[in-house]
């Protein structure tokens, strides 16, 4: 039995805790949330901690599992890391480089398993994709291309998502199809270039991310994939 403790159980902390509940081998005795802690914690039937210290710092706890918005990872992994808790911190880890590698770092020093949330990597269909790559089944994969958008509303109110300087922007917080990409082309490009702009999300009412992204990698052997995100596209589906 592996016990979790959860840090940052909005929505989405809340349904991590929720599943990890659901397996037989895991159970959440703790979670951390200024906000929802109390809550959450009564539904789950364990401790809502005080501070992150109190939480990290449990005995009883293996892994602590990172679920805060995206600016506010970086100290709770890094005290789970010097407590010497295993981590899973949702993506992206950090808003910057040098956070990215301080927390890698504490996490190599204090010897704990340190895992970010890239979940596509573990779907049956792109696993099975890479699988056929790697025996050479499909030869050798020259284009990719990846796609995450649809159209975007006025909100009842401004989610810390839509913030640049808290969620990094539209690429910081949908990175997984980035992360995808890389790795079924097999690595990290050679080259990249992007555009990008605020096309039709502007004013009060909106955050300050930009609502359409386009990338352009090329990779080793003349290979290359494109990549577009965005909020702006009123296609008829959506």
């Amino acid at each position: 039995m592996i016990n979790y403790a959860v840090v940052g159980v909005g929505y989405f902390g809340a349904e991590l805790a929720r599943i990890m509940k659901e397996q037989e081998d895991a159970q959440v005795v703790a979670v951390y949330d200024p906000e929802n802690g109390e809550t959450i914690a009564k539904e789950l039937s364990c401790d809502a901690e005080a501070s992150l210290e109190s939480l990290v710092s449990r005995p009883d706890v293996n892994c602590v599992i990172v679920a805060s918005p995206n600016y506010l990872h970086k100290e709770p992994v890094i005290l789970a890391a010097k407590h010497g808790k295993n981590v899973f911190c949702e993506k992206p880890i950090a808003l910057s480089y040098a956070d990215c590698d301080e927390m890698v770092k504490a996490c190599e020093e204090n010897h704990v398993i340190f895992m970010a949330g890239h979940i596509m990597n573990f779907f049956n269909g792109v696993h099975h994709a890479k699988e056929l790559i790697n025996e050479g089944k499909i030869g050798k994969v020259l284009y990719c291309h990846s796609a995450r958008n649809g159209w975007e509303d006025v909100q009842e109110s401004v989610s810390w998502k839509k913030i640049r300087e808290k969620s990094g922007g539209h690429l910081y917080h949908h990175i997984h199809e980035l992360d995808c990409v890389q790795f079924l082309m097999g690595g990290m490009p050679e080259e990249v270039t992007m555009e990008a702009g605020n096309v039709a999300h502007q004013g009060e009412a909106f955050g300050d991310e930009d609502d359409m992204i386009f990338i352009t990698a090329r990779f080793k052997d003349g290979r290359y994939a494109v990549m577009e995100w965005g909020s702006a596209f009123r296609w008829p589906e959506h």
